[in-house]
C-alpha cells in the first residue's frame, strides 16, 4: 500500500473527527442557549409546564399553569383551549362551557374547539347543541370525524377503538327528534 494514501486517509479521518466533534459542541451550545432563555413558548413558560401537567394526568396544577399564560400572555389561544378542556377534565363542566365558548369567540374557525365542545355538550345531555357542533367540526375538518388513529391510541394506551364523531353524530340524529 502506498503510504503517501494512507497519510491522506488519516488526515480525512482527523478532518471530519474534528468536524464531527466541532458539530456536536455547536449543537449542544445551540440548545443551552434557545433552552435557557426566560420564554420556550410563545405562551411562556407557564403554558409549558401546563401542557406536562395536563399529559401527565394533573388537571389541577395544569388549571392553575393554564391561568397564569392566560394572565401572562391574554391573546395566546392556545392556553385558552387548555383550560377548557382542563376544565371537561375536571367535571367543571358549566365553567368548561364558558371557557370553550370564550375560545370559539376569539377563533371561530377551530373545528377542534367545536369538537371539544360537542363532546361536552353531549356529556351534559345538551344533545341538539352537541350535534350542532359534531357537524360542524366534521364539516370544518373531515378528519375529525375519523377518530384516533391506531399511533395516538397507541401513545394514550387506550386498548379498545372508541366511537367516532362521526359514529357518535349518526348515533345522536337517530336519537334525538
Amino acid at each position: 500500500m502506498d503510504r503517501s494514501f494512507a497519510m491522506k486517509t488519516d488526515t480525512v479521518y482527523k478532518g471530519i473527527r474534528y468536524i464531527g466533534i466541532g458539530l456536536i459542541f455547536a449543537s449542544l451550545g445551540w440548545a443551552f442557549y434557545k433552552g435557557t432563555g426566560s420564554e420556550t413558548h410563545p405562551g411562556g413558560l407557564a403554558f409549558s409546564q401546563a401542557v406536562g401537567f395536563y399529559t401527565d394526568g394533573k388537571y389541577e396544577d395544569a388549571l392553575q399553569y393554564y391561568e397564569t399564560s392566560i394572565i401572562e400572555h391574554p391573546d395566546f389561544i392556545h392556553a385558552k383551549r387548555g383550560r377548557a378542556r382542563t376544565l371537561m377534565q375536571l367535571g367543571r363542566d358549566l365553567e368548561a362551557l364558558e371557557a370553550f365558548n370564550e375560545v370559539l369567540e376569539q377563533d371561530p374557525g377551530s373545528a377542534v374547539s367545536f369538537a371539544n365542545r360537542g363532546i361536552l355538550q353531549d356529556r351534559m345531555g345538551l344533545y341538539p347543541q352537541a350535534i350542532a357542533d359534531y357537524d360542524k367540526a366534521i364539516k370544518m375538518d373531515p378528519h375529525l370525524g375519523e377518530g384516533l388513529d391506531w399511533f395516538t391510541r397507541l401513545l394514550q394506551d387506550r386498548k379498545e377503538k372508541p366511537q367516532t364523531l362521526t359514529e357518535r353524530l349518526q348515533t345522536l340524529r337517530k336519537a334525538t327528534p
